[in-house]
């Protein structure tokens, strides 16, 4: 990825309004909101804040990026594996075109992750 491929008019033509809900939103509302969502990943060490899903948002394109360059097999290890090594890859990428960090380490909730890979699938 080169620094001309990060821009934040790729994340969507909706971005405005998710920022305008991040700005406006207190971390209460953040955590309802979230609870709706079929997330299969947290913070180690505390709940997510409204600055941690702005991050999630920042880092959607490198994590895109990482999707296409790192590879993986079928099945849930295999697949828990290649998604730990695509935010590894697309947080260090990040943090070397931005110099923006994680505020907490991620960690995957492994019964949200098996549910939403058996109902919806993984790549």
């Amino acid at each position: 990825m080169s620094k001309s491929d990060y821009r934040t008019d790729t994340l969507s033509s909706d971005l405005p309004d998710a920022l305008e809900f991040l700005n406006s939103a207190g971390d209460e509302e953040l955590r309802a909101f979230l609870r709706r969502l079929p997330i299969f990943a947290g913070n180690d060490g505390g709940p997510i804040t409204i600055a941690d899903l702005a991050y999630e948002m920042r880092l959607q394109p490198f994590v895109m990026d990482a999707w296409s360059r790192v590879g993986g097999n079928h099945g849930i290890p295999a697949r828990l594996l290649q998604l730990n090594r695509v935010y590894k890859k697309a947080e260090a990428e990040m943090e070397r075109w931005t110099g923006e960090r994680r505020r907490l380490p991620r960690v995957i909730d492994v019964p949200s992750f098996i549910e939403v890979y058996a109902k919806v699938g993984y790549p």
